[in-house]
């Protein structure tokens, strides 16, 4: 089975995550990781969300509102309470030198046409030599046609535990940016180098595919 490349395109965000674990559950290779856990996996999955004018979460989703604004908080603030690290320490206080996200709107500001709007959240001295590192590796912005498309990539992905809360709080990013560029905000993309499903989850993600098509959801 070729588990290497899909392309889900959806108007929301909601939409987007069902769809993307119904490719990951029906196409997706049975893997182990370096940590012994099973997963279904599906490498190199790009998901375009076509409208982040919103933050909603889908229905199914397990985290609270409460939840998801705390998660979005941390990816927009460089504070870090105590973690290994955090997305809005590497975002906004890279390597404890640089807002990246404050160089991005500067650089957009000047140009909208660049291609330079581009945020890193590995640090190579730093996660070499950790165990947690972050899965979120990039985020890039760009303005076409006066909308801000914001694309991020992940070199793993728990798309049915963590998908949903990435996409909520980088909508929380978009809207930052587009406010300060003075933009309106676009699409969301991710592209997932690992796209997979943890062995924990699959029973309620076969449920919830089995109730979307309606049939038995095998692989």
């Amino acid at each position: 089975m070729n588990s290497i490349g899909r392309l889900v395109r959806a108007r929301a965000a909601d939409e987007a995550w069902r769809r993307g674990l119904n490719i990951i559950w029906r196409q997706g290779a049975e893997i182990e990781d370096e940590r012994g856990s099973r997963t279904k996996e599906l490498m190199n999955l790009m998901v375009v969300i076509e409208d982040a004018s919103s933050c909603i979460a889908p229905r199914e989703y397990s985290w609270t509102e409460d939840r998801l604004d705390e998660y979005a908080y941390q990816l927009l603030s460089p504070e870090n309470p105590g973690f290994e690290y955090t997305y809005g320490e590497r975002l906004r206080s890279w390597n404890g030198e640089v807002d990246q996200i404050a160089e991005i709107v500067n650089r957009l500001k000047r140009n909208p046409r660049t291609r330079r709007a581009t945020a890193v959240t590995w640090i190579p001295p730093v996660d070499h030599r950790r165990e947690e590192v972050p899965c979120m590796v990039v985020c890039d912005f760009k303005i076409r046609y006066n909308m801000l498309n914001l694309t991020a990539v992940f070199r793993s992905h728990d798309f049915a535990g963590a998908y949903p809360a990435n996409v909520y709080a980088l909508t929380r990013l978009l809207h930052h940016v587009s406010g300060e560029t003075g933009t309106a905000p676009g699409s969301i993309t991710t592209l997932s180098a690992s796209a997979h499903i943890y062995e924990h989850d699959w029973d309620w993600v076969e449920g919830l595919i089995v109730k979307m098509g309606g049939g038995q959801a095998g692989p």
